[in-house]
């Protein structure tokens, strides 16, 4: 896994947690979304947000189910580095810092 996009999805997790304190101003909701787009598409092999602009509707809707299973598969699947990005994203720690 990259740093790229252990940091994006660091970033993630720090939108979560903004959103869960209170609402999100349009730009935010805008970047958010933008970044957990691209985690999706990090766990879809082959393809790239060039390549998922290019698809129909229905395709991009199974690109982003496909995307989302993935991930989240890998979150359950490793709950240590889950809980230290957890820990980066609340700025406890450092994305290079075991824990």
């Amino acid at each position: 896994m990259t740093n790229e996009l252990l940091t994006l999805i660091v970033t993630h997790i720090a939108c979560s947690n903004m959103a869960a304190e209170r609402p999100l101003s349009i730009q935010e909701v805008q970047y958010c979304s933008a970044v957990y787009q691209e985690i999706k598409l990090a766990f879809v092999p082959g393809l790239d947000r060039a390549g998922y602009t290019q698809l129909a509707a229905q395709q991009q809707h199974s690109v982003n189910l496909e995307g989302y299973r993935a991930f989240y598969k890998w979150r359950v699947e490793n709950p240590s580095t889950v809980q230290h990005l957890e820990r980066v994203a609340r700025g406890e720690r450092e994305l290079g810092q075991a824990s």
